[in-house]
């Protein structure tokens, strides 16, 4: 009896080992960014034009923010403002650092070197 109750607990073991691997697994590759300009071609006019959707989507994005949190009592806990808060300053960093780095790319081709 007591054979078989180290083997399910070695089964156990293992299985909870399995579940941790995949929960690191899943979460590296939730953490990798969406390449916005993943096969998109080179355009200086583009981008301005870029830069500035970007603002102004966040800016409407906040709009929204505070509208919301302000339409539902503006509770002290603030609990879904922080969230989309956290959310939409994540995003947007991930977008402008996507952008200047397409510029620098830009950049570095018209001074014929390679990006």
């Amino acid at each position: 009896m007591r054979q078989w109750q180290w083997a399910i607990a070695a089964l156990a073991l293992i299985a909870l080992l399995l579940i941790a691997f995949a929960f690191k697994v899943y979460g590296q590759t939730q953490q990798q960014p969406t390449q916005l300009y993943e096969g998109v071609t080179f355009d200086a006019s583009l981008l301005a034009l870029d830069k500035r959707a970007l603002d102004e989507a966040y800016h409407e994005r906040m709009l929204r923010l505070f509208e919301v949190w302000l339409s539902s009592g503006a509770p002290p806990d603030a609990q879904n403002f922080k969230t989309g808060l956290r959310i939409t300053r994540r995003a947007y960093a991930q977008a402008r650092t996507q952008i200047e780095t397409r510029e620098h790319q830009l950049n570095a081709l018209d001074q014929g070197q390679k990006p």
